[in-house]
């Protein structure tokens, strides 16, 4: 239900040399719950994807409909990225997947060789729906756990371990 509304994701992908880079796309899912990306070659995710295979993806409930600003529903997971091959039979069905979600927006597609599709396959995903209310989803067996949360810090003071302070 909370991915009914959504229509993009943040895109964070990271190069061979660690060097991080981030944007949105538009994205679809198929009845697995992997994700597909149509990304321009001459944009960063595709040669970071293509290189490391990795990607993590987030979905964030949208600034005007949030209760508290810092408390912005929001859903993420790592992922395995594998680039389509131009000829994979596969192609037509997502990319009618896209059509069918975006309608005319999404025709373009077809018309851009310099573009490829990408799925992205999750793990490890969170579901954050508040202060203190945190969920851990295990993708491969469709469970759901809660995380341990707040009790009284912040994320239980788990940012703060192993930093050490100025002398």
């Amino acid at each position: 239900v909370f991915l009914d509304d959504i229509k993009t994701f943040i895109l964070s992908t990271v190069s061979e040399d660690g060097e991080p880079f981030a944007s949105h796309s538009p994205f679809v899912k198929d009845e697995e719950g992997n994700f597909y990306v149509f990304i321009s070659t001459s944009v960063q995710h595709s040669h970071n994807m293509y290189n490391t295979g990795k990607a993590h993806i987030l979905f964030i409930e949208d600034e005007s409909k949030t209760k508290h600003i810092y408390a912005r529903r929001r859903l993420y997971f790592k992922a395995r990225a594998e680039k389509f091959d131009e000829n994979d039979a596969r192609t037509e069905e997502i990319t009618q997947l896209f059509e069918k979600r975006f309608g005319k927006e999404a025709a373009l597609l077809r018309d851009m060789p310099a573009s490829r599709l990408y799925k992205l396959i999750p793990s490890d995903g969170n579901f954050v729906i508040g202060f203190g209310a945190a969920y851990k989803l295990d993708v491969t067996n469709k469970k759901v756990r809660e995380l341990n949360t707040m009790n009284g810090e912040a994320h239980g003071g788990t940012h703060e371990l192993g930093l050490k302070k100025d002398a």
